[in-house]
């Protein structure tokens, strides 16, 4: 399998990815310093990926929906939880994989990493922060654009970040911190739509924070948050 750039982002290059890292570790996890636990640990993830691609996953160039009689906004949802609990322990594992030094680099590549590069400085954490603006509301969605704050009138990310976590918590009141808001959403284009899927959410407050993240997973400073009513 040719090397692809760390994890892909989009719904079908990380199936495609997935299964290949889920099966070669599974087949032999200590070739990769890793134990049955952890490739059980991948494969179940990988799994539930694959699953909720099928229904609710997009392909192609523009995306389309893989099958379009299960493409909802609530099997929508689901392969976006998935997609996240994938890409979150997939970077966790490619990272420890990555940098041991017992693991021969034609099986660093054959799991689809690119090799570490000792040569040039790590690039640090951000240390800006998104600023969030929520542009619409319609019913179920919001939308949302982000910018930096040392660039505001910009729609790049900064130098080094790769993509920004989108944490949302919900709420009757406004919510202050981000310690109770759960990742929703690694965000790499915009506009950002967010999806409610529960019509007992109606009228309560939905609440944003985000930060930036670097290819290594470093993350910068928090937002501030933004706030609006849920509608049904």
């Amino acid at each position: 399998m040719a090397t692809i750039p760390y994890i892909p982002t989009t719904d079908s290059g990380l199936d495609a990815w997935a299964l290949n890292f889920s099966t070669l570790i599974t087949a032999n996890p200590s070739t990769y310093g890793l134990v049955p636990l952890d490739a059980a640990a991948i494969a179940v993830a990988q799994a539930d990926y694959a699953a909720a691609y099928l229904l609710g996953g997009s392909a192609g160039s523009p995306p389309t929906p893989v099958n379009p009689s299960t493409f909802t906004s609530v099997t929508v949802a689901a392969k976006n939880s998935a997609k996240i609990a994938m890409t979150v322990l997939a970077r966790t594992y490619a990272s420890q994989i990555r940098l041991n030094p017992g693991v021969l680099n034609a099986d660093k590549t054959a799991l689809g990493l690119n090799l570490p590069n000792n040569s040039p400085s790590p690039i640090p954490a951000p240390g800006t922060f998104p600023v969030l603006t929520i542009v619409a509301i319609a019913q179920g969605l919001m939308q949302l654009r982000y910018a930096d704050n040392l660039t505001p009138s910009s729609r790049k990310k900064p130098d080094g970040a790769l993509q920004m976590e989108l944490w949302r918590g919900i709420d009757p009141a406004p919510i202050v911190t981000p310690a109770a808001c759960t990742l929703v959403a690694l965000v790499t284009k915009q506009p950002y739509v967010s999806v409610f899927t529960d019509p007992a959410d109606a009228g309560d407050k939905a609440t944003f924070f985000a930060r930036w993240v670097t290819r290594r997973g470093l993350a910068g400073p928090w937002s501030a948050p933004v706030s609006a009513t849920i509608s049904f």
